[in-house]
């Protein structure tokens, strides 16, 4: 959510730069109008679009290699387990800083929309208690008090006694209808809600008031193209300067009389520079997009040819590694130049073989792999050359190095006490959730956070393990890493095994 806020602010910011260097000057006042109602839409509505982008491949042990149940149990500390905890988000069960934050934004946005409301109902009591005229498709509402000619929706609010001694200028009348024909209100009602929900964003503020300001520059146009005049026009304007005032929701006739404004009666656009000016806007609207729509990471799994039944498991493994990507392993594993035979490779792929052909049930129901096996195939392991090596779907490495100290937070542990999302593991023995309620962050010495499988036997019940080693028992994991540093292990890898499927 952070992320979409502050990707709602920097896009927003960036188009309403592009309108001020680009659009503001010119006499395109349509087109602008426009471009600042997408500018909002634009930016509230790109961070929620999703790009793929390809994911970066990790050099030594991919994502879909799975390590045999055998290797690492609950009961033995991982020795080279990834740490992830800093990407897993866990809602925790109680946060006191995000209720107080949406109970500040619920006020704030409600005290806004109150505001709003009040303002439409003052609008509407007036047009019910006045009386008025029908005039060119538009209402006239003659009231009582003094005030600044201003329109709202179809209605155009005028004092009365001015209206009935032929004191309102023809211009005046032109200006206020041209923001009823061209329903300037709709424009307005937009901002104000979207300011009314999106308050937090700054520049908001200067939305509004560039919209508002282009609408007085699209009904000067509209008047002065009848009547150029413009001397007389701007006399006009600044006669009405000290007016009363009327509602803020509304279009006022001496709504903002600025020197730019006047200014812009005399400016023109030549078509050319209107042209370059609108062609511009294409690749900043680009940019913002690809700048702050959400990155997500498309990985493809490679694609398993399926075999049929009659298939011998050799045939399987030997149809996966032609058209599925080798492994990287560390070249720091035993290894030759000039590799073993191909009759010493037919060996290792029958043995393995046996294996892959039950993937599923190794994934759902783990099987042993005989020890005779293993020592056998850790044997040829050995003599292939590495590449041969990188081209097995099961194999044999030296276990990582030991995992640096990581000491939890205290928020973690309040997450993790959560028993639908996590599974504590203390010291290597799988306990309750609540006895994180004996312990402070300053007792352990690592944290591991594991992403459970869809396959994994405890997926049903929570999500993520986190297995947590006390000081003493760290130590004690230490050392056993740095003795069994060149030890081997044996790893499975997802990648070439083929579907067990009949």
């Amino acid at each position: 959510m952070i992320t979409y806020l502050l990707n709602f602010v920097f896009c927003s910011a960036l188009l309403l730069l592009a309108y001020h260097l680009l659009l503001k000057n010119k006499t395109i006042y349509t087109f602008n109008r426009f471009y600042l109602l997408v500018s909002i839409t634009f930016s509230l509505s790109v961070p929620l679009i999703a790009v793929n982008k390809a994911a970066t491949p990790l050099p030594l042990f991919p994502r879909e290699r799975q390590l045999l149940p055998e290797i690492i149990t609950p009961t033995e500390a991982p020795s080279s387990a990834p740490d992830i905890s800093s990407g897993i988000n866990i809602k925790p069960g109680v946060n006191k800083l995000l209720f107080g934050l949406i109970a500040v934004y619920s006020a704030i946005t409600l005290l806004l929309l109150y505001r709003f409301a009040r303002n439409l109902n003052s609008i509407r009591v007036s047009v019910k208690h006045h009386g008025h005229i029908n005039y060119k498709d538009s209402r006239l509402i003659l009231v009582d008090e003094k005030l600044t000619p201003h329109t709202f929706l179809n209605y155009v609010f005028l004092n009365k006694d001015d209206y009935n001694n032929r004191q309102i200028e023809d211009d005046v009348l032109k200006h206020e209808l041209t923001h009823a024909r061209q329903r300037h209100s709709a424009d307005v009602i937009f901002i104000e809600l979207v300011q009314a929900f999106c308050w937090f964003n700054p520049f908001i503020i200067l939305y509004r008031k560039a919209i508002q300001l282009n609408h007085e520059f699209i009904a000067d146009e509209a008047v002065l193209n009848n009547n150029r005049n413009i001397a007389n026009y701007q006399q006009l304007l600044l006669s009405k300067l000290g007016y009363f005032k009327s509602q803020n929701i509304t279009s006022q006739f001496n709504y903002s009389i600025t020197k730019k404004r006047l200014i812009m009666m005399t400016k023109t656009t030549s078509a050319t520079t209107s042209i370059f000016a609108r062609l511009a806007i294409i690749p900043i609207m680009a940019i913002a997009f690809f700048l702050f729509c959400t990155k997500t990471e498309a990985q493809q799994e490679p694609a398993v040819a399926k075999s049929p039944p009659q298939k011998t498991a050799q045939a399987v493994t030997k149809t996966s590694k032609k058209k599925l990507p080798p492994i990287f392993l560390s070249k720091d594993y035993p290894h030759t130049a000039e590799g073993v035979t191909d009759a010493l490779l037919k060996e290792y792929s029958d043995i393995a073989g046996k294996y892959e052909e039950s993937s599923e049930r190794l994934m759902r129901h783990p099987e042993k792999i005989s020890q005779a096996d293993k020592d056998k195939m850790e044997a040829i392991f050995k003599k292939m050359s590495y590449k041969q090596q990188c081209d097995q779907s099961i194999g044999f490495t030296y276990n990582g190095p030991p995992l640096p100290p990581k000491q939890p937070t205290q928020a973690q542990l309040d997450i993790w006490k959560n028993p639908k999302t996590c599974g504590i593991w203390i010291d290597g023995k799988k306990v309750k959730n609540n006895e994180l309620d004996n312990y402070k962050p300053a007792d352990f010495d690592q944290a591991i956070v594991s992403r459970l499988t869809k396959n994994a036997i405890n997926y049903k019940n929570y999500r993520y393990q986190i297995d947590l080693m006390t000081i003493a028992f760290y130590k004690k994991y230490l050392k056993e890493a740095h003795d069994n540093r060149y030890r081997s292990g044996m790893y499975y890898s997802m990648r070439t095994a083929p579907a067990d499927k009949s």
